[in-house]
């Protein structure tokens, strides 16, 4: 199955010059995908050199995941990176492998210059560089829906190396148990957080789970942790409470304080705890069962 998206152009069309960009008719050079900031009235410099296209990168078979992470190369939200070509550093403020209808994945960076600009240029070994990577979290939350454990990607075998594992799934009943007009919602919407919050008990267990980690890091030998929610789809339940988590732990007392676990935050400020949030199948479809 073709990776190409309807908006790219064409892999060989057109002129190229001897460092293989593609060229406008006035010998400027673009970007093969239409973008933020390529909108077909001119670039504004930092489209970089046209991408290779999958059948370049990968072997046939290999999914497109896989070719969107050779484009992306090492950079990490929040790191810092020397784009060779234009001979300026830059953060990373977002990575998009799900672009509304211009690519196949998008990045957000802010420039040296002050300028934030949004674009689809492919990492360059031989010219970009790596300045400095975002600080290793000192806790990872992961939420997952273990109806989805059979699908591949990067946190896929995640419980197998979870430091902390909370499974949601018996205890406490999936909200659209409770009322069908939630099923086709998610933890993005408020009145999911708010049913799952109301759940007795839940406040409890993230109560609990934030004590479980400051014991942890209590421990004479410092070392990462990871913590699993689970839930049956991913998409309530173990995300709901993986937000609220992270709030606490990451000593966001306001934040905290949305899911009424406040006080829970509070033992958490002044820590400044790196702390990193995944949904792994938050965004996946309702699993019919």
């Amino acid at each position: 199955m073709s990776t190409e998206p309807e908006s790219a152009m064409t892999y060989d069309a057109g002129p190229h010059d001897a460092e293989g960009w593609k060229l406008h008719d006035d010998g400027t050079r673009v970007h093969r995908y239409d973008c933020t900031i390529h909108d077909g009235d001119g670039c504004d410099g930092h489209c970089g050199p046209a991408a290779a296209g999958p059948d370049d990168e990968t072997d046939a078979g290999d999914e497109d995941t896989d070719w969107i992470a050779n484009q992306v190369g090492p950079r990490k939200v929040g790191g810092r990176y020397y784009n060779g070509y234009w001979g300026q550093e830059y953060e990373v403020l977002s990575i998009d492998d799900k672009p509304d209808g211009w690519g196949p994945w998008g990045m957000t960076v802010l420039w040296d210059d002050g300028r934030k600009t949004t674009h689809c240029t492919a990492w360059d070994p031989k010219r970009d560089r790596v300045i400095a990577q975002p600080p290793q979290p000192d806790v990872t939350i992961v939420s997952i829906g273990r109806l989805h454990d059979e699908d591949k990607g990067e946190w896929a075998d995640v419980l197998q190396h979870a430091t902390i594992a909370l499974d949601l799934r018996r205890h406490f009943r999936d909200p659209h148990a409770l009322s069908a007009d939630l099923r086709q919602l998610t933890a993005h919407d408020q009145v999911v957080r708010d049913t799952v919050m109301a759940t007795p008990g839940v406040r409890e267990v993230i109560t609990a789970t934030a004590l479980q980690v400051q014991g942890y890091l209590a421990g004479p030998t410092a070392a990462p942790l990871t913590v699993v929610t689970q839930c049956a789809g991913g998409r309530h339940r173990a995300a709901t409470t993986a937000m609220a988590l992270r709030a606490v732990v990451a000593g966001d007392v306001e934040q905290a304080a949305a899911y009424g676990l406040a006080d829970a935050a509070k033992k958490f400020v002044g820590r400044d705890l790196v702390v990193d949030l995944v949904h792994r199948d938050l965004d996946k479809d309702v699993v019919d069962r």
